[in-house]
């Protein structure tokens, strides 16, 4: 019986596109204040914010002004702040702050700068690996997936599922429309993803005005030129955020754009980010009940950091769920194999540290691969 499908699940992080060029943590921050101090100055509000917070952090925690920042911590500061309304009516807009709208367009600029030409080898090895109907999970900003995936001509989509009908309980799901199609779920957003609800919102509030105001939103603007598309494709269910969602099909249309004009749909690298996850919580939904009957599960670059609690205890759920519930069963010819953790560390280094952050694994049914990313080692984990 020849084996066409075999329902995995693979959790990418950012060390799966250090290979392509992808800046990862500090210098990921650094290369986004170079490019806000290339657009906007030396004198900009993200660098007043971040005297700001320095001298917060020097009061409240006695760390030195010159102490290297912990910019997961930073953002967070920036986060609480908007999200409580701690500046009141100097608070700038809905979707964030000015110094949160220009990290978000920062990191979009920064990534989209060093995407590559064309695929990569191990970008086209893992994806020329994908079966219909593999999930990948991705915590990842950049489109080095969804590129390679267009340049092999291989079906995907990036939405949980397609829909025959919509009901008010309840919904159908097109099983026979997604059997040719790859699912890529990307957990944190992505540089091209634009929601259109702040725009619905502000041209609301407008038209309540004697002298409504004209949007100058580059994407959703009257008679915008730029090409976009939703991501749904097909029916949505009521009341789903994902459904306002649009994926910019050119973001070099985009590059001159302000930061008060259009913010890409990003979770910024924070340990609130959670609060701003709304828009994209339909991707996260029964991620806790997922793994049982999978038949591969795979993590890629990975490091579960501390701050991301909310994904732990997903992560958990799904691994246990796939090493607990009927790990022996056999079904169309498939049985499951060891989970794999595919990660880097320097030759001779222990590898200590992922093991705690994945302390809650069963390591009896669990392989760990310390090598890299390379073409051996995605056919090691995709085998």
């Amino acid at each position: 019986m020849s084996i066409t499908n075999k329902f995995r699940i693979f959790i990418i992080g950012a060390g799966f596109s250090v290979h392509a060029g992808m800046p990862l943590g500090a210098q990921l921050f650094e290369l986004v204040r170079e490019v806000i101090r290339n657009k906007y100055g030396s004198d900009n509000k993200l660098e007043g914010d971040l005297d700001w917070y320095l001298t917060y952090r020097l009061r409240c925690e006695g760390v030195p002004v010159e102490a290297p920042v912990d910019y997961e911590k930073f953002m967070s500061y920036l986060d609480l702040e908007h999200y409580l309304g701690l500046r009141g009516s100097e608070t700038w807009s809905n979707e964030g702050n000015e110094s949160q709208l220009i990290i978000r367009n920062g990191i979009r600029e920064v990534i989209y700068s060093k995407l590559p030409q064309t695929p990569t080898a191990e970008c086209i090895e893992f994806c020329q690996r994908l079966l219909p109907q593999d999930v990948v999970l991705t915590f990842n900003y950049d489109t080095l997936i969804e590129d390679t995936l267009d340049y092999l001509g291989k079906p995907y989509r990036l939405f949980p599922n397609r829909l025959k009908s919509v009901g008010l309980m309840s919904s159908v799901i097109d099983s026979e429309a997604e059997k040719s199609e790859i699912v890529i779920s990307k957990l944190h957003g992505s540089i091209d993803w634009y929601d259109k609800m702040p725009y619905i919102k502000d041209r609301e509030l407008a038209s309540q005005h004697e002298h409504p105001w004209e949007s100058r939103h580059p994407v959703f603007k009257e008679g915008s030129s730029i090409s976009h598309t939703p991501l749904i494709d097909g029916l949505a269910e009521e009341g789903d955020p994902l459904q306002y969602v649009y994926r910019v099909d050119d973001l070099s249309q985009i590059s001159d754009s302000q930061f008060w004009e259009c913010t890409p749909l990003i979770l910024s690298p924070s340990s609130s980010k959670i609060l701003y996850a709304n828009p994209l919580k339909s991707l996260w939904r029964g991620l806790q009940q997922a793994g049982g009957l999978n038949f591969g599960i795979g993590v890629v670059g990975y490091s579960l950091p501390h701050y991301d609690e909310y994904a732990r205890q997903a992560l958990y759920h799904l691994m246990r769920n796939y090493t607990e519930y009927e790990f022996d069963i056999e079904m169309m010819g498939l049985k499951k194999g060891p989970a794999k953790i595919l990660d880097f560390n320097e030759p001779g280094s222990s590898n200590w540290q992922i093991r705690k952050n994945y302390a809650f694994m069963n390591w009896e049914r669990c392989e760990l691969n310390t090598s890299g990313l390379s073409i051996e080692s995605i056919k090691w984990l995709m085998q």
